[in-house]
């Protein structure tokens, strides 16, 4: 078992309180765990260990209050764990070190990942904004076809109203023609002569009333 040493009462009552580690505190709780340091972040467990050793020393001072350890004096001797129970010990700190090594090492590829992220985003924002343009412009071809056809339907539609237009102009030309033809032709056959008729054989008479180089007369 290693030598006593002797500490500062302030730094015996802190770890038997559980009070935040200084340096002081630190080097007696290694000194008591015999371990090389004790970290701060570790202190804790390494109070837990070491109270238990110093309450196994002297039962006694479980019964003192705050106070009335203090009046032991300003200073303590206190002796290391012994080898199998500072085996232990180490053993647990060695523990804690190593998760405290690798929750180092995650926060590292945490801060990494986190950076690369960050640069990501720095690359994709741009990216993003092209899409949106892109987006944009295409919806504005599509209302620009969307536009185009409907005017082409309307004019398919008009032309096709005016076709039949046409076809139905046509169909009412042709009519009118055939009964204009048919009542012109009506009305010469019924006409009034105005003079003789000059058509056939000729009337004996000349159209004069009788035999005009007959009689007496002549």
């Amino acid at each position: 078992m290693a030598e006593a040493k002797v500490y500062p009462m302030n730094a015996f009552v802190s770890v038997l309180r559980g009070d935040a580690a200084d340096q002081t505190q630190l080097d007696m709780l290694a000194y008591i765990t015999g371990t090389e340091t004790v970290e701060a972040d570790v202190a804790p467990v390494a109070q837990a260990l070491s109270k238990a050793w110093i309450y196994e020393q002297e039962p006694g001072l479980t019964a003192y209050a705050e106070g009335d350890i203090a009046k032991l004096g300003n200073q303590v001797k206190i002796e290391a764990l012994p080898e199998d129970a500072a085996a232990k010990a180490q053993a647990v700190l060695d523990i804690l070190g190593a998760l405290k090594a690798d929750n180092a090492a995650l926060t590292a590829q945490v801060e990494a990942l986190t950076a690369e992220k960050e640069e990501l985003a720095g690359k994709i924002a741009p990216l993003e904004a092209q899409v949106k343009v892109t987006e944009t412009q295409n919806a504005a071809g599509e209302a620009k076809v969307t536009m185009a056809s409907s005017k082409l339907d309307e004019m398919s539609k008009k032309l096709t109203d005016l076709m039949a237009e046409v076809d139905k102009v046509k169909s009412q030309g042709v009519v009118v023609a055939g009964v204009a033809g048919d009542g012109a032709a009506a009305p010469a056959a019924d006409a009034p002569k105005d003079g003789p008729d000059v058509g056939g054989t000729p009337e004996d008479s000349f159209g004069l009333g009788g035999d005009a180089f007959g009689g007496d007369t002549w």
